[in-house]
């Protein structure tokens, strides 16, 4: 049973580095959309998705082990609670608080660049609404065909 704590506990360690990757690069993708460099968070996202996709591989493997420990103690439902107090148990303890801690900084840089992404759509929004009203002006006040003579204003909605 020990090893099954301790092959839990070194597979949260990993997540732990994998989510601690996680917040890093949320950080630098948060210095990247301030300075307006989409290029940038373009590869970010990317990285971001190759990371996401080992920590659900490794959580795949965790679920494994935990269901291992599960039958091992006769658990209907896993429980960090219901595993014996053993030093095993309090090192599991300690990393599973450490990655709860990783998942909340991640959350506040995550929850940040969200924020600045929704503006930033919001003002290429803007922008691109402002660019078709002024093509639409361009237009209603140049020729268009012979039907409609030398006026240069045509009001397309009658």
């Amino acid at each position: 049973m020990n090893y099954l704590i301790d092959q839990l506990n070194a597979g949260y360690l990993k997540v732990v580095g994998l989510y601690q990757q996680l917040s890093i690069l949320a950080q630098s993708m948060a210095t990247s959309l301030e300075r307006g460099k989409w290029e940038g968070v373009h590869e970010q996202l990317r990285e971001k998705q190759v990371i996401m996709d080992t920590i659900d591989a490794k959580e795949a493997e965790l679920s494994q082990v935990r269901e291992r420990l599960k039958q091992k103690l006769g658990l209907e439902e896993f429980s960090l609670s219901a595993l014996p107090n053993q030093p095993s148990v309090s090192e599991l303890n300690a990393t599973i608080a450490q990655l709860l801690d990783v998942i909340g900084e991640l959350q506040k840089w995550e929850k940040n660049n969200e924020g600045m992404l929704q503006k930033l759509v919001e003002d290429v929004q803007g922008q691109i609404e402002d660019f078709s009203l002024s093509k639409r002006a361009a237009k209603a006040y140049s020729p268009r065909s012979e039907r409609h003579g030398e006026a240069r204003f045509v009001d397309e909605k009658k």
